[in-house]
């Protein structure tokens, strides 16, 4: 009978080193750093504003597209050099701030959507009867308020005259 010999090979495996470096390059690109998102909390706002600054055309009593259309640098002069490009780049500014506005407020958003498919809402009976409810508290404080007015004006006369 011939036996089954099993041939170990002690050379180390060249995909299993890959798959360790890889799960090693994943594990660092996957970790959170919470001040990232702060930076990008500050920095959004100020790229929103920047691009309404270069929609508009103006920074306080400083012309904007003047300056910016003719700075002699090609690069800068691409991007502002006419009106319609220049509102396209701000556009394009505030575009990219509010999707990182956007990003950083997924991780907030997204457990509320979860919750809200929990809540029972009301029937447009109930809401209605609800409505009318608040309302009518409302009319009824209103008075409420009127009549003390009336009442404690001419007290306040009184004193204002002594």
């Amino acid at each position: 009978m011939a036996k089954d010999t099993k041939v170990k090979n002690n050379k180390p495996s060249k995909v299993k080193n890959t798959e360790q470096d890889n799960s090693r390059v994943m594990s660092i690109l996957k970790k959170e750093y919470a001040f990232e998102n702060w930076v990008l909390a500050i920095l959004s706002p100020v790229l929103i504003l920047y691009g309404v600054y270069i929609v508009m055309g103006k920074f306080g009593t400083v012309d904007l597209a003047a300056v910016l259309g003719n700075s002699g640098r090609g690069f800068i002069d691409f991007f502002f050099l006419t009106t319609l490009r220049r509102i396209f780049t701000g556009v394009f500014l505030i575009l990219i701030g509010a999707l990182v506005l956007v990003y950083l407020l997924i991780p907030y958003v997204r457990p509320s959507i979860s919750e809200l498919k929990k809540v029972s809402w009301p029937t447009s009976r109930i809401l209605a009867t609800n409505s009318l409810r608040v309302f009518a508290f409302l009319i009824f404080l209103s008075l409420i308020f009127v009549l003390y007015s009336f009442a404690l004006d001419p007290i306040f006369k009184w004193l204002y005259s002594l």
